[in-house]
């Protein structure tokens, strides 16, 4: 996986290094586990439910199990933890977003950034 996205591989190290208890001072790379993806800022969780195309925003030191979506009570909070999620992942829009990491695997083999290399 040589030359895999280089520049997200250096701020996924950054974004560790600042690290406190989970809460990353600077943005986190973005996390899937199926069709949900997490993006961690500023103590908060943004969670995207590709499948659906469903949002959710938590407070990750007041509620770590993601129990109160806070999303309609922080409009603003929601859409700058959503802004910084594209940026990351290099989309325009919530449409944009693969539904799994399996499928951004699949888009980055087609791109020629993984795979066909020989193992050794």
């Amino acid at each position: 996986m040589r030359g895999l996205l280089p520049g997200l591989a250096a701020a996924a190290v950054a974004g560790a290094a600042g690290a406190w208890a989970g809460l990353a001072s600077r943005p986190s790379l973005p996390e899937a586990e199926g069709p949900v993806w997490r993006h961690r800022a500023r103590g908060l969780v943004y969670r995207f439910h590709a499948s659906f195309r469903a949002e959710a925003l938590f407070d990750a030191r007041e509620d770590p199990r993601e129990t109160r979506d806070l999303a309609a009570s922080r409009p603003a909070d929601l859409e700058a933890l959503r802004a910084s999620f594209l940026a990351y992942l290099r989309r325009d829009s919530l449409a944009e977003v693969p539904i799994s990491m399996e499928e951004w695997r699949r888009g980055l083999e087609a791109l020629g950034y993984v795979g066909g290399g020989e193992r050794r």
